[in-house]
């Protein structure tokens, strides 16, 4: 819990298990068990895997701050398990977010930046 604190204060904030909807998508990666895929979020610097555990996707997050890493700072480990055909997102500072997505029988995640949009009634 206490990790979770310490990514929400970097990144704004940590939604696990969220419907997928977005106005905006950009290019999606594809992440294959324990190999690593990095991408910028805003202000941070994110390296990201996961692994299969129990048919669902257990991601490790490392995030790091740019003035952060600039400084020789240590980044914040974040994980989260993640249930086939459901997505977590982690939103920045700039109102995007990284929405990662489990592929059934966790044989993959997919990874890709979105802007969040509220829609209204």
């Amino acid at each position: 819990m206490k990790t979770r604190l310490i990514a929400t204060a970097l990144l704004g904030a940590l939604a696990a298990a969220t419907p997928v909807s977005a106005a905006d998508v950009w290019s999606e990666t594809t992440m294959k068990p324990l190999a690593a895929a990095s991408l910028d979020a805003g202000g941070a610097h994110v390296v990201s895997y996961f692994q299969p555990v129990g048919g669902a996707c257990r991601l490790t997050m490392m995030i790091a701050d740019q003035e952060m890493e600039a400084k020789g700072g240590s980044p914040t480990r974040v994980q989260m398990t993640v249930e086939p055909g459901r997505a977590a997102f982690v939103d920045d500072a700039d109102g995007k977010s990284s929405r990662f997505t489990c592929l059934y029988g966790a044989e993959a995640m997919n990874v890709v930046r979105v802007d969040r949009v509220a829609l209204a009634r």
